[in-house]
């Protein structure tokens, strides 16, 4: 059957139809001159597009467009005659010995410091750098190795609107009465091996961006109304330094990001919260020291997390304490759906954890009474040294500790882990790896289970008995428990090879020369000596010691299984 429609192909006889076909030197030609056409339709509207988007937004910085010192404005290069201060022109900003007014300047620039350097300010910043009508806003400090500069204003003592770089081996000295000591609208980043101290009314340290402290010295923060050291982003504190971190009245480390600590020391202050990252918290042989106040809502948590995990690993010491009606030292959380979080994660190191009822030294009221006197079941206060807790979770809440001592102490419970679920099927679980619960005796992971308002919590504390609690307040529930590795056996003092011959035991040398196997028996009792005293040192690092040397072999067979172990 023939079909109804056909499509004519070129020179088809069949068809009674030809398609003439253009020049193919035409048909090139035309190609070319088409894609010439739309490639100058492009190029002309990225040409208008870049030119409307360079009047909205600074270009890469390159340079400092004009520079401000003590209130003069200068648009090329300028020095004062004592030589306190001087400016390329460029980016580059000297001082040497300078003591005058506030620094200000478009664009990107480098201050330099040698000597003792004063900026003083009154209702405007004492060094700001803001972006320019070509330039972005960058401010690099750096100073020599007993060189000072300090910084002191009513409004943010050091504030660029970009990116603060802060390097060198000097010391800055940051302080503002009103608001933020170093306030950076981009990326933040300690650098070197000076030292940083920030005082704000405000915040201390203040980032848009993240916050990186890479350095050997020491960096303090303190603030009065708000944080010590705040970022809407992420935190990270390595270099081997120090870093002290204290607010009056508000938490003194928030990362809107996550808080990793490497190979550093973090002691922090605050009100409410000690640390909290949203995002997780990480202490990789780190030194940390966290206490945590009562805030105006009753509540104090050391190290909190919120849809994330915390992991301490690699030799960490962490002294984690709170107070508050209701508190915590180690907390996370996580009750929103498809997140991962609200596990806590311990391994090879030495944690102390410790939560109190700021009210009632024995303890919190296990129940209230109303205004008719009748008791009601819920508790007042609850005071966990470590809890884990999920209610939507990806994974169930979760505590594992490996390798690890860990002291824990609760006016209600030391160590608890709940999940939260509609048919009870989701279980909070504690699982201890290579380490054995020294304290209470008899202690042992023990199953809670609860129906609240039509939601199932079901998790598990350290506690003695075989019954299931419903209550986290029930006596079985250990309020202080502490978790060991096994400690190093001393080893056995060498014995001399009895297959030998008698006479091979003899001395041939003369009296008063050391054999060859007499200096390796001395070595090997040197070494004994010092494992000893070792396992016998009640200090953080001397435990951890112990716990790597001891458990070596077991933790090559073992770390490569365990998640963010």
């Amino acid at each position: 059957m023939a079909a109804l429609f056909t499509t004519p192909k070129r020179n088809d006889a069949t068809a009674g139809t030809h398609v003439a076909e253009p020049d193919v030197r035409r048909r090139i030609g035309l190609a070319h001159g088409s894609w010439r056409r739309v490639t100058r339709r492009i190029v002309a509207g990225a040409v208008c597009a870049l030119t409307v988007s360079s009047l909205l937004m600074p270009s890469v910085s390159l340079a400092a467009e004009w520079v401000k010192v003590g209130g003069n404005k200068y648009n090329t290069a300028a020095s004062d005659e004592a030589g306190t201060w001087s400016w390329d022109g460029a980016d580059d900003l000297k001082l040497n010995n300078y003591n005058g007014g506030e620094i200000q300047a478009a664009g990107k620039l480098n201050v330099n410091y040698s000597g003792t350097n004063i900026v003083t300010a009154e209702w405007i910043e004492s060094i700001n750098v803001s972006h320019g009508t070509n330039e972005n806003a960058e401010l690099n400090i750096q100073g020599d190795a007993g060189s000072t500069l300090s910084v002191t204003s009513t409004e943010d003592a050091i504030l660029s609107t970009g990116n603060i770089n802060i390097d060198g081996a000097g010391s800055v000295n940051a302080t503002s009465t009103g608001f933020d000591a170093i306030n950076a609208g981009g990326d933040l980043a300690i650098k070197g091996s000076g030292n940083v101290n920030a005082t704000g009314a405000s915040d201390g340290i203040r980032a848009n961006g993240n916050i990186t402290i890479d350095d050997s010295g020491a960096v303090t923060a303190r603030a009065t109304e708000d944080k010590g050291i705040g970022t809407d982003k992420d935190l990270t504190i390595k270099g081997g330094g120090t870093v002290e971190a204290s607010s009056e009245k508000d938490a003194a480390v928030e990362a809107k990001g996550s808080l990793a600590a490497t190979n550093a020391s973090l002691n922090v202050n605050g009100v409410e919260y000690g640390v909290y990252a949203h995002k997780g918290i990480t202490l990789d042989h780190a030194n940390v020291t966290v206490r945590a106040g009562k805030g105006r809502y009753g509540g104090a948590i050391a190290l909190f997390t919120y849809q994330d995990d915390i992991v301490v690993k690699n030799g960490s010491t962490v002294d984690a304490f709170a107070e508050g009606e209701v508190s915590a030292a180690f907390s996370t959380r996580n009750d929103r759906p498809n997140e991962e979080g609200g596990h806590i994660y311990i391994s090879d190191s030495v944690v102390k954890a410790i939560a109190r009822y700021v009210e009632n030294g024995d303890g919190p009221i296990p129940y209230s009474e109303n205004q008719d006197g009748e008791t009601s079941p819920e508790p007042q206060g609850e005071n966990i040294g470590i809890i884990a807790q999920t209610s939507e979770g990806v994974t169930p809440a979760a505590i594992s500790i490996i390798r690890s001592k860990v002291t824990a102490e609760g006016d209600t419970a030391a160590i608890f882990a709940r999940a939260m679920s509609a048919d009870g099927k989701t279980i909070g679980t504690i699982k201890i790896e290579n380490a054995a619960i020294q304290t209470p005796e008899g202690g042992k992971v023990i199953d809670y289970r609860k129906l609240r308002n039509g939601i199932y919590e079901a998790g598990q504390a350290i506690g003695t008995g075989d019954a299931v609690i419903d209550s986290p307040y029930n006596e079985a529930v250990a309020k202080s428990m502490v978790i060991a590795p096994p400690e190093v056996a001393k080893p056995e003092d060498p014995k001399p090879d009895e297959t030998k011959p008698a006479e091979s035991k003899q001395d041939p040398k003369p009296e008063g020369a050391k054999t060859t196997k007499t200096v390796a028996v001395a070595t090997t009792k040197a070494k004994a000596t010092g494992v000893l005293a070792a396992t016998g040192d009640t200090s953080g690092a001397a435990i951890v010691a112990t716990v790597l040397a001891g458990t070596a072999a077991i933790a090559a067979g073992t770390m490569a299984s365990r998640k963010r172990s």
